[in-house]
């Protein structure tokens, strides 16, 4: 675990110097994630200008929840994204084989081994948000909630993690995966709404096959004292196996895998 938190640490190290080159991009990212928290508000005002409450939900308490939804959203855009849309291309191009030569987990690095910084600006403004819209929704803020609320959003990015994963290990079979890719994005943005919004088979898809509710609905709904408890060890359940599996897929397709070079 040390050596992979030293890997990790010089991923970091990199990364930020890279970025200090290019320090523009921090004041882009800035704009940006200002722009897209700017219209998520207005879509939400303009949502709740005749009404106060929506399958259950106020205004703010929705707000609390678009902002959990830029603090993962920002996390996937800064760790995940950029190393599962060049994971298919590592594969296409031969640059896998040299990670598959390394004496660590090859998971390890093709999921760790690139980070978008500026993303970060995305974490620090959506807990702004979350904590604004909180005050004003009247929410009493304890340490167990803010606990709960944490272990399911741990829950939530682990099983969205694992469920690309396995989406991108198809690109050992596949000559392009990005159809996919973004059609998980998409969904993944559905985050942004709470799950009591859809109905049926729509809201069990969002809890348990694209698991969106884990990562913004039960966190905020932990907040506001009304997640049930059940659901967070469903979902540390739910989320060892999604790893186990997804590294199961993994390993099943590296041996099973001729290298770009053959």
């Amino acid at each position: 675990m040390l050596r992979y938190a030293r890997l990790w640490r010089r991923f970091f190290v990199l990364a930020f110097v890279r970025e200090a080159e290019y320090r523009v991009n921090f004041f882009l990212g800035l704009t940006e994630g200002v722009a897209q928290l700017a219209l998520a508000v207005f879509t939400f005002t303009l949502l709740y200008r005749f009404t106060d409450d929506v399958a259950g939900w106020s205004r703010w308490q929705v707000l609390v929840l678009v902002g959990i939804y830029r603090v993962v959203d920002g996390i996937i855009s800064m760790q995940v994204d950029p190393n599962m849309y060049a994971i298919s291309e590592a594969i296409r191009q031969g640059e896998l084989d040299f990670v598959l030569l390394r004496p660590v987990s090859s998971q390890f690095l093709v999921s760790l081994r690139k980070i978008k910084l500026p993303e970060g600006v995305n974490v620090l403004i959506g807990l702004a948000l979350a904590v604004y819209a909180g005050q004003r929704a009247g929410l009493q803020w304890s340490l167990p909630h803010v606990v709960e609320a944490t272990l399911f959003v741990v829950c939530g990015l682990l099983l969205l993690y694992a469920v690309w994963f396995f989406i991108v290990t198809w690109a050992f079979w596949l000559v392009t995966v990005d159809t996919l890719d973004s059609l998980f994005y998409s969904l993944f943005e559905t985050a942004r709404y709470p799950v009591s919004f859809f109905k049926g088979i729509v809201r069990t898809l969002l809890t348990f096959a694209i698991p969106v509710a884990f990562a913004t609905t039960f966190p905020a709904q932990a907040l506001f004292g009304q997640a049930d408890p059940h659901m967070l060890a469903l979902g540390l359940l739910l989320a060892a196996l999604a790893l186990f599996g997804s590294h199961a897929f993994w390993q099943f397709a590296i041996r099973h895998y001729s290298s770009a070079s053959s």
